[in-house]
């Protein structure tokens, strides 16, 4: 195989010394690419309070003179950058404090992934994806890498010698691509699993992790481990096991696993394994979508989305389907979804799984000196996988409107960047509609003009919980008469997020007295402040307010200094400053400012609604 690395050639000639500097200068530019282009101050702080602790316990545990010391770590100068870290918008109702975590027990951060059939990958591909893998290791995530070869070169399936070698080839492959950008390497293990020799009634031959060691030990080195989809049968032989049964064997034994001083598996707390992320990489990239047209799922909430987006993938798998891609590749998407779905399911609901592009895991990885970099202004592509590893978020926010993203789905501040195909995924939480909306017209108003929905009565809510949810997140205290009066055969209609984490009231308002027309109005949008700013609360109540209920469109208003403004004015499809007044007014839909019956409609709206807040102070 012919190869052409350079810099490679180049970094095996270098002294001790050389070496030593290059590698501080990359992990340096790592970190001012990392605070600058991938983090809010938040997220940064966060990172960085977490990754002192984690280095000043490796350097008090190793030999001052152990070559495993990563160069660079020192971030006293690494501070400077983080001031001038983008402000992103979160949904927040006041400033967030810094955050101090607290000292912890040594916890091993730990990534599993799983690269489709490196052997139809470019050598450049290839050294991009060890490129940002090491970067990852950098940044204290240890890796595990799976890795299956599904094009065989005219090899029987069969000819288990012919497999084997294509298995070594590849894998090895690998690890010389990681060990060109990481001091720490990799390593192809080989013997790690086990599985049974007759397939259970489902198919499954129970492949499980049989040698723990194998792979805890290159991991507490930060050694990237490389492990091919086979496994050793109860009868010694080796055979060919598909990448779901391996992804779940990893993830199963190490989102429980703790691992003791000798390397073995047990249950104690001393050195904790944390599950973080799973990352898949395939060709076939994110989770296509439908409402953006051939773009990805930006992230997806499985506990609520999981059967509709499973649905649609199978039906783009019918050969009569018109929807640009083969019914193989719709096949793949709902086997890399039902895999993280179970994955997932196995770990706490912080983890999270990343599907992308090998080309886009690669390049995305690209240094600052390549050369369609250089012009002035431009600023690094980001990178996804370290931008999820750093905020655990998608790239780009799932409730931006299309509108506010260029034609590819990148952000449009960024220019020259290239169109992100990566799907986020969580367990997520589930989504409470009241009442159910499907289809594509949302609520509709009530035909008599009245709506029987009563916040307190209605069975289907908990106003006790709807009530502490709008006072923690608003800061004081509701007239909850006053406001249950007002809205009194008003209501269009609540949504609920997980155990009233977050939630939205919404209402049919008038313009005035006079009007007959019932305009959709955004009353209520709370998130708990435990929530917000992060676990992508807001977002999903966004989401369903603007897909489901309402997707022809809704109006509300917020004061003029109110914070969460910065998050709106991302998500709305216009804002007007409303004269004469404390008010902002947003809107979300189509043809709002060439509609002149609309727009008055909306103002009047944004004007009438009567505040119902104890304190009597600037209402929200």
């Amino acid at each position: 195989m012919q190869r052409h690395y350079g810099a490679a050639a180049a970094a095996r000639q270098m002294s001790p010394a050389q070496r030593h500097a290059r590698d501080y200068a990359d992990s340096r530019e790592l970190f001012v690419d990392v605070l600058t282009a991938n983090a809010t101050k938040r997220d940064a702080r966060q990172y960085l309070e977490r990754f002192k602790e984690i280095q000043r316990s490796n350097l008090t545990a190793r030999p001052k003179h152990s070559s495993s010391i990563k160069p660079g770590v020192n971030l006293g100068g690494l501070y400077a950058p983080a001031a001038a870290i983008a402000q992103v918008p979160q949904f927040t109702h006041e400033d967030v404090e810094d955050i101090r975590l607290p000292e912890s027990q040594p916890v091993l951060h730990v990534a599993i992934a799983s690269l489709r059939s490196p052997e139809n990958l470019k050598d450049e591909i290839v050294d991009g994806i060890a490129r940002t893998l090491s970067q990852l290791v950098m940044l204290d995530m240890r890796i595990l890498l799976a890795f299956d070869c599904t094009d065989l070169g005219g090899i029987h399936f069969q000819d288990l010698q012919g497999r084997k070698a294509i298995i070594a080839k590849q894998g090895q492959r690998l690890v010389s691509a990681i060990n060109q950008h990481s001091s720490d390497g990799a390593r192809l293990v080989l013997d790690a699993l086990n599985c049974s020799d007759v397939p259970d009634a489902t198919g499954s031959t129970g492949v499980n992790v049989g040698v723990p060691g194998l792979l805890l030990n290159p991991l507490r080195r930060s050694t990237i481990a490389i492990v091919p989809t086979c496994a050793y049968s109860t009868s010694g032989h080796v055979t060919s096991t598909s990448m779901s049964e391996v992804m779940h064997a990893l993830v199963s034994h190490f989102g429980h696993s703790h691992v003791s001083g000798t390397g073995d598996t047990e249950h104690k707390p001393s050195s904790q394994i944390s599950l973080d992320r799973i990352i898949v990489l395939d060709e076939v990239g994110g989770i296509p979508s439908r409402i953006r047209g051939d773009g990805a799922h930006i992230f997806i909430n499985l506990d609520h989305e999981f059967g509709d987006i499973s649905q649609e993938l199978t039906e783009g798998m019918h050969p009569g389907a018109v929807n640009g891609r083969s019914p193989t590749v719709y096949r793949q998407h709902l086997a890399n979804l039902t895999m993280v779905r179970q994955c997932l399911a196995l770990l706490p609901a912080a983890s999270s799984a990343l599907i992308i592009t090998p080309e886009e895991a690669a390049f995305s990885s690209r240094s600052r000196s390549s050369a369609e970099l250089e012009g002035p202004g431009t600023r690094p592509q980001k990178n996804s996988l370290i931008h999820n590893l750093l905020t655990n978020k998608p790239l780009v926010s799932s409730s931006l409107p299309l509108a506010r993203l260029s034609a590819g789905g990148t952000p449009n501040d960024i220019p020259g960047a290239s169109p992100p195909t990566a799907t986020l995924l969580k367990k997520g939480m589930p989504v409470t509609i009241i009442p159910s909306a499907r289809g594509y017209e949302g609520w509709i108003p009530p035909p008599s003009g009245k709506s029987s929905i009563d916040l307190r009565e209605d069975p289907r809510i908990d106003f006790p919980r709807v009530l502490h949810l709008i006072e923690n997140s608003f800061r004081r205290k509701l007239d909850v008469e006053h406001y249950l009066e007002r809205i009194r055969g008003r209501t269009a209609g609540v949504i609920i997020a997980g155990d009233y984490e977050g939630g939205a009231i919404l209402t049919w308002e008038k313009a005035s007295s006079n009007s007959s027309q019932l305009v959709p109005y955004l009353d209520k949008f709370a998130v708990l402040q435990s929530s917000q700013g992060s676990a992508g609360v807001a977002d999903i109540v966004f989401q369903a307010m603007v897909r489901t209920c309402f997707p022809k469109g809704v109006c509300w208003r917020s004061r003029n200094d109110n914070p969460v403004n910065k998050w709106y004015f991302e998500r709305a499809s216009g804002t007007w400053t409303i004269p004469e007044s404390n008010w902002t007014m947003f809107w979300t839909g189509e043809g709002v400012v060439e509609d002149e019956k609309r727009w008055n409609e909306y103002v009047g709206v944004c004007r009438a609604v009567e505040p119902s807040w104890l304190d009597g102070t600037r209402p929200d």
